[in-house]
């Protein structure tokens, strides 16, 4: 199946991955807690070692509630400049083959014989999310495909929902 995917559905595809995607997450947390943690095990460990008054243990604490402030606020005004860069896209247009095989593969490529890595399984396909204009195939090895809404991809979208058996598609917003 021919689908053509518009500069629009690729900056859609930056605002999925910027906000929803599965690294993002798990990147926004870490940094989010981690960090903080961070800076109080660094104290206390310093002051084990510098036998001093507990100043750098009470300097960290500062810095890890400092971060714990600051940090959201840095991290939505990033998001923010990406959003905006994906937003500003020159226009452009591209049409790709979506298939689904019969040996249970999935193949998206702008030729019509795939590479190897245009070939993805479909049992690795861990996450369906559908926007107001396009529907997002995320799989376990990181990578992720963007496609425009309508019927034709609705209906390979349930047929992959048949094998998939984490769940429903998501409905996100952008």
């Amino acid at each position: 199946m021919k689908v053509t995917i518009t500069n629009k559905d690729v900056a859609n595809l930056k605002k999925f991955m910027i906000l929803h995607s599965k690294k993002a997450k798990k990147q926004k947390a870490l940094s989010f807690y981690a960090i903080p943690f961070e800076f109080i095990l660094v104290g206390l460990i310093l002051d084990g070692f510098l036998k001093t008054v507990p100043l750098i243990s009470l300097t960290s604490l500062v810095l890890a509630i400092l971060w714990l402030v600051i940090y959201p606020m840095y991290y939505k005004k990033i998001c923010q400049r990406e959003i905006t860069k994906a937003n500003q896209m020159p226009e452009s247009s591209m049409e790709m083959n979506f298939n689904i095989t019969d040996d249970k593969k999935i193949t998206f490529s702008n030729s019509d014989t795939p590479k190897a890595s245009e070939i993805f399984d479909l049992e690795s396909v861990f996450k369906i999310a559908k926007s107001a204009d396009n529907y997002f195939v995320c799989f376990k090895e990181g990578h992720h495909i963007v496609l425009p809404i309508n019927d034709e991809v609705t209906d390979m979208m349930l047929r992959i929902k048949n094998n998939f058996e984490s769940g429903d598609i998501d409905n996100i917003t952008l």
